[in-house]
């Protein structure tokens, strides 16, 4: 396995895991342990920032603005871009959600927020998903033959 494609690998792993976290969030939500909800999610947001600082940008950077650039039109290209904009606007907007309620024990700040909220679970979700469509589309021959 080549470096890339461990980076590559580490990454979805790490997606994957701060996906669980976020499952593990709603869990208690559901629980009504709102607090506890809020500062999972900022877990999950401060990992995912990690992600983004450590591989997925010098990654893009690096591999997928030259490739879109020599192939413009190539649906490997283009879901790329759906990628990184949904995986760009779904931390800034988690960012805006959890700013905005700092950490208080009150749902007076929170729960006007209700729509933003699943609005950017969608987001993130359409992120991680064709994040990993991204990766089996680069490494599927590599996994599977």
């Amino acid at each position: 396995m080549d470096y890339h494609t461990l980076v590559a690998t580490v990454s979805l792993i790490f997606q994957v895991g701060v996906f669980g976290l976020l499952l593990g969030s709603l869990i208690l939500k559901a629980k009504q342990k709102m607090w506890l909800h809020g500062v999972t999610m900022l877990f999950g947001l401060l990992l995912h920032f990690i992600s983004i600082g450590a591989i997925m940008w010098p990654s893009f950077v690096g591999g997928i603005i030259p490739f879109a650039a020599s192939s413009p039109t190539d649906a490997t290209a283009i879901l790329s871009f759906v990628h990184a904009a949904t995986g760009i606007i779904a931390p800034v907007l988690a960012v805006w959600i959890i700013a905005t309620w700092r950490l208080r024990k009150s749902l007076e700040y929170c729960m006007p927020k209700k729509k933003w909220m699943k609005a950017t679970l969608a987001v993130w979700l359409t992120a991680l998903f064709s994040g990993f469509i991204l990766y089996l589309s680069f490494y599927w021959t590599l996994l599977f033959g």
